[in-house]
């Protein structure tokens, strides 16, 4: 009984108090660094090293506005099932795992001694 207590209110929690735009931004610009090419040949002088640096960052703004247009996309083709939605569910099942791990290991512990 108490065990399922703590499973909801860990899991409410959780999904109450996340901020998915927060995690939306970290893991569009993790994408954005991995989908993105880094430095390459032709850098030998100080402009050609600029003109890099100005293309690499259109690349980057262009890939992240993919992105999150791809993220709206999915918005409206499933609406029951939001981006920002699907974070909060994924974080209150975190909440709720790591709660009742710890809720175990104390049972477990008492139950020894």
């Amino acid at each position: 009984m108490l065990a399922s207590i703590i499973s909801t209110g860990s899991f409410l929690y959780g999904f109450n108090t996340v901020r998915p735009a927060e995690i939306v931004d970290r893991i569009i610009e993790f994408a954005v660094d991995v989908l993105t090419p880094g430095g390459g040949v032709g850098e030998s002088n100080w402009w050609m090293k600029g003109l890099r640096n100005v293309q690499r960052g259109s690349q980057r703004i262009e890939k992240e506005m993919e992105i999150r247009s791809n993220l709206a996309h999915w918005d409206e083709e499933f609406p029951f099932m939001h981006h920002e939605l699907i974070i909060r569910y994924a974080a209150g099942l975190l909440a709720s795992t790591i709660a009742l791990t710890i809720y175990d290991l104390f049972r477990a512990q008492k139950r020894r001694n």
